[in-house]
């Protein structure tokens, strides 16, 4: 017998394409890197992915990657999308730009791989305030879902979202407690789908993740 689903709504979770700086395997966080050209990108799976498929709400990161994202594989959604700063990739300020190689004997990066909470990128954002703004956005998502629900269990309602890898890995935790950051990964052009929200009164719990 199939499971019945609680949830009110799927979040469709995408990380952006691929860029020069992904290839090279550097920082990137607010710097506005540009998606690579064409297949190079690679949309390719995305953009069948999402083909389609209705979206009841379309939200993207304001950061040029998601933006062309976003062009490249749903161009229909660009107009009616919400463009939001808190999607962004965390700040890492000074390290931006930089690699593993180039940053590997530094005392106070080595310090921030092994407690990204405690530590903070010199010029960049604290664990604290990246995670305060993933999950104000997260919460309006769960809110939003709870007060539009299905009228049945068909999951009419889908929010698409267009961003970052660690939004995208600290959303997961957020929707999945008991769940460390590090514990999902999704590459680029990848998406990971969850279902928020509660069909009858109550918090944040009866959620759920597939894919």
């Amino acid at each position: 017998m199939k499971k019945q689903r609680s949830y009110a709504a799927e979040l469709w979770l995408v990380r952006h394409g691929r860029t020069s700086w992904n290839r090279e395997r550097r920082y990137q966080g607010h710097s506005n890197v540009a998606l690579l050209d064409d297949e190079a990108s690679g949309l390719e799976g995305l953009e069948k992915e999402l083909e389609g498929v209705s979206f009841s709400s379309v939200y993207c990161s304001d950061l040029l990657r998601c933006r062309q994202t976003l062009e490249r594989v749903r161009p229909d959604l660009a107009g009616k999308a919400v463009y939001d700063s808190r999607l962004r990739e965390m700040n890492f300020g000074q390290w931006e730009g930089q690699t593993y190689e180039m940053l590997k004997d530094n005392l106070v990066y080595r310090a921030w791989i092994d407690d990204p909470v405690s530590v903070n990128p010199p010029g960049g954002e604290t664990w604290d305030h990246f995670h305060r703004r993933v999950r104000s956005i997260y919460e309006e998502w769960v809110n939003l879902a709870q007060r539009n629900p299905c009228p049945d269990h068909n999951m009419e309602q889908r929010i698409l979202a267009v961003t970052h890898g660690g939004v995208v890995s600290l959303a997961a935790s957020l929707q999945r407690p008991g769940t460390g950051f590090w514990d999902t990964a999704v590459e680029a052009g990848g998406v990971l789908r969850l279902g928020i929200g509660e069909r009858a009164a109550g918090g944040l719990a009866a959620q759920e993740y597939y894919d």
